[in-house]
């Protein structure tokens, strides 16, 4: 995927959440209040670390270890499995986490190759990203204490929802214009 479509699918989702915070207010709310037990959510993102786990340890060069290579799927399957079975707490947020973290290493791989001005727009966001993949992966609590205060706050929620919306603005502008 080039930097372009990157850019453009980022700015219709911050997009998309932005104008959800801003119409219906109380769909972020519940949102917020059931993400952090939710299983669904948590079994997605598991999967999802999963397969880009193993993408990238496909791709990298492993020296005396690249015999095991052709066996990466089937570990990445054996992890998931090991994953939903025996953790205990799985939770949305921790696996929220390890995604953030993960999905930032193509986007930033692509992001810099391209040479296009502005690309360290998206190497930014991407790096704030794993900062805060980093921190619910190891402390899941810190999902719901980030978003608590904007939740209380009916002008402070109604500021982060305009901002969100002006961010993915930004971004399919960068997506369609610039890159």
């Amino acid at each position: 995927m080039s930097l372009q479509w990157i850019a453009i699918v980022l700015g219709l989702l911050a997009t998309a959440g932005g104008i959800t915070g801003i119409l219906r207010p109380e769909l972020v709310h519940r949102f917020a209040e059931v993400f952090p037990r939710s299983t669904v959510p948590a079994w997605i993102f598991t999967a999802l670390c999963c397969f880009l786990g193993a993408r990238e340890a496909a791709a990298m060069n492993m020296g005396f270890f690249g015999v095991i290579k052709p066996y990466i799927p089937f570990v990445a399957l054996g992890v998931f499995a090991a994953s939903v079975t025996y953790m205990k707490e799985l939770l949305a947020p921790r696996a929220l986490g390890g995604f953030l973290c993960l999905i930032a290493v193509p986007i930033v791989r692509t992001a810099s190759l391209s040479g296009a001005p502005f690309f360290q727009v998206v190497v930014a966001l991407a790096y704030v990203w794993v900062i805060y993949g980093i921190t619910v992966l190891m402390s899941p609590w810190y999902f719901r204490k980030w978003y608590k205060p904007f939740l209380e706050n009916e002008a402070r929620f109604k500021t982060a929802a305009f901002g969100k919306t002006a961010i993915g603005i930004l971004l399919l502008g960068l997506g369609i214009f610039v890159y």
